[in-house]
């Protein structure tokens, strides 16, 4: 039987090299974005300033004016 090439190094059992050889089944391919996909999502930042994480634009003028801006 010809050796089987494992890039992500994992150990197969003798029947499932066989099949591999084969080429009638394939090994889930899983990567470590797999992984990190089901990995738990950190905790928001806590909320600061007086008005939240709101950016009150009404305080300081835009540097770019928006038309729905107030003309002074």
């Amino acid at each position: 039987m010809a050796s089987v090439s494992n890039s992500d190094n994992r150990e197969f059992a003798w029947w499932q090299k066989a099949l591999i050889a084969l080429k009638i089944w394939t090994p889930p391919h899983i990567t470590n974005h797999h992984h990190a996909k089901e990995m738990e999502r950190p905790a928001p930042p806590p909320v600061t300033g007086a008005y939240g994480n709101e950016v009150v634009t009404g305080q300081r003028p835009r540097l770019v004016p928006q038309r729905k801006d107030q003309q002074n």
